[in-house]
């Protein structure tokens, strides 16, 4: 990574850490088929990923509640209803019902299974009682900065780790190295991938129609694809950069959100196509509730959840 992108990074990530959350209130609008905001959430406190669980027609919100990637226990993941109504703010809290929670960032929901990363373990929590199952510590493969994760078509996993360390002092940098790593069933860990040409990954998550991982690199320029035994990904897609979330759909559509033009888009065969465009904020993650049509969003910089009608793409 070069200078001017380290600063970029260490800049998007401070303003994020100066936000100061409000209070949680939520608010309604009335739905069209248009892209249009159905409802917000506030009060979140640095809100990076969320997961929607179709079988409670819930979205689980990770907050990290303080810096990203530092070690402090303040983590919390809330818990929103289809609806975009507040359902749990503090549905899993650290220090309450045995719970070990720092920074929750990416995550997935894995039949009733919560998958949470969390700087350098994987966390997974019961999707009903929010209660601890298994945590995976990937510490001994020094990890820095685990973002996003993705589930194969054999229930392995791969974790994007953007190669960005904390200090004491809040300031981020970025000594890399830019790596996926793998946890396989029986929970062992290792590197699949470790280049440079990640540009430090983010958003991944697994393509079953084209049998690939779809990545979102902070610091690139484009969206890019990797196969495992690639000696690294293949750019696919440019677009406006600082990409953040990843969702593939199992209707085959692909989702991606952009810091640097805050919008949503589908990657289209080679191009990325806006579909909900001019947020007022940074979009961080995005996930989709195809029964309803409709789609969450968080943003880390504006403490905030917004519940949007999915355009038609007719």
């Amino acid at each position: 990574m070069n200078r001017s992108t380290a600063s970029l990074l260490t800049v998007a990530f401070s303003v994020a850490l100066l936000v100061i959350p409000g209070a949680c209130t939520s608010k309604a609008a009335k739905t069209t088929a248009q892209p249009q905001r159905i409802a917000f959430v506030e009060g979140l406190s640095q809100p990076e990923a969320l997961s929607f669980d179709p079988a409670q027609n819930v979205y689980f919100v990770s907050n990290s509640n303080g810096s990203p990637g530092v070690k402090d226990g303040n983590g919390f993941i809330s818990r929103i209803t289809a609806d975009g109504v507040m359902d749990s703010l503090h549905f899993i809290q650290a220090g309450r019902n045995n719970v070990q929670l720092d920074s929750p960032m990416g995550s997935r929901v894995q039949g009733d299974t919560l998958w949470v990363l969390d700087v350098d373990k994987l966390r997974g929590f019961n999707t009903h009682t929010g209660a601890p199952i298994i945590t995976v510590d990937l510490s001994p493969l020094k990890a820095l900065f685990l973002n996003d994760l993705a589930i194969d078509s054999t229930g392995e996993f791969y974790i994007t780790d953007t190669g960005v360390q904390v200090g004491a002092d809040g300031n981020m940098s970025h000594p890399g190295p830019d790596r996926i790593l793998h946890v396989a069933h029986d929970r062992t860990a290792s590197v699949a991938v470790s280049t440079p040409l990640l540009s430090s990954p983010d958003g991944i998550d697994w393509d079953p129609r084209a049998k690939r991982f779809i990545l979102a690199p902070f610091a690139g320029p484009s969206v890019q694809e990797w196969r495992v035994g690639d000696p690294g990904p293949t750019d696919i897609a440019k677009g406006k950069g600082m990409f953040d979330g990843v969702e593939v759909e199992r209707d085959g559509s692909i989702l991606i959100t952009s810091w640097n033009d805050s919008s949503v888009s589908t990657l289209e065969g080679t191009k990325l196509v806006p579909r909900i465009s001019k947020l007022p904020f940074q979009p961080a993650d995005v996930s989709m509730d195809a029964a309803r049509s409709r789609v969450g969003i968080v943003s880390l910089v504006a403490n905030r959840f917004e519940l949007w009608q999915w355009p038609s793409t007719k």
